[in-house]
């Protein structure tokens, strides 16, 4: 095996650890890949992609998990690599101190964050719904923000085509007519969540002033379930897109939790 990969499987780098310093590692064990990086142990890099990326069945989180041990049981062996020069009671009091931090850290997040959930439900009880329905925007926004100066656009162009032209930037975009429905992917099949949809008004060219050419997004429900969601938006032949005023007033709160509270 190369030796460099060998290092980064093992983090053994020719420093044999003395037997009393063969413990748990609880610094390891709570912050892998940012104890990790600071004791050049680079296979704890691993758990980044593992909080990121969301297998199915949960699979990268029984995978994080066992990493977790995994640096626990290793953290002493990699951190003697580069503190060999340290006495044994110094090396155990450097582990300590990252031990306390990452105990401490593990216990006060949860705090803030089970705080901030419960301020952000006491501070109006319309929040969460209200956010769900911001989320929405601010993500239909993005992407037409982002996508719809790429579309096929001229005095000719069908709601139609208009359509077309825009699901084609995106892979989990499918059309029906005047209408984008974009798609997640759950237990093996793609369900339609929220749409945009196109509609040209009259025969005059689209025109901010007359908005007679819109944009509308909302999410994909039941008809039994009320839950209005709808964002519009209104653009011209120079595919300038603006927010309508309810919008653009949900816009401005957006995914930013802290102007909730």
């Amino acid at each position: 095996m190369n030796k460099s990969l060998k290092e980064f499987l093992t983090g053994y780098k020719g420093k044999d650890m003395p037997k009393e310093l063969k413990d748990f590692n609880w610094g390891a064990f709570l912050l892998t890949f940012i104890w990790g990086i600071k004791h050049r142990a680079w296979i704890t890099i691993l758990a980044i992609p593992l909080i990121i990326i969301q297998l199915p069945l949960g699979i990268n989180w029984l995978l994080y998990t066992a990493l977790q041990f995994y640096c626990g049981f290793k953290g002493n062996m990699w951190a003697y690599q580069n503190d060999w020069w340290m006495t044994p009671k110094d090396f155990r009091k450097n582990q300590m101190k990252w031990a306390i931090v990452a105990i401490a850290i593990n216990i006060t997040v949860p705090i803030i964050l089970l705080g901030t959930a419960i301020l952000f439900v006491n501070k109006s009880p319309d929040n969460p719904t209200e956010f769900i329905k911001n989320t929405q925007c601010y993500v239909a926004a993005s992407k037409i923000n982002k996508s719809f100066k790429n579309v096929s656009l001229n005095s000719s162009t069908t709601e139609k085509e208009l359509a077309q032209s825009f699901a084609k930037q995106f892979s989990n975009a499918t059309t029906d007519d005047s209408r984008v429905n974009f798609s997640v992917k759950h237990s093996g099949k793609n369900i339609d969540v929220y749409y945009i949809e196109f509609s040209m008004y009259g025969d005059d060219n689209c025109s901010l002033k007359k908005r007679n050419c819109s944009i509308k997004s909302s999410f994909i429900l039941p008809d039994e379930i009320n839950f209005n969601s709808d964002c519009d938006f209104y653009f011209n032949l120079n595919k300038q897109v603006v927010p309508a005023q309810q919008t653009k007033n949900r816009l401005k709160k957006g995914i930013n939790i802290f102007k909730y509270l």
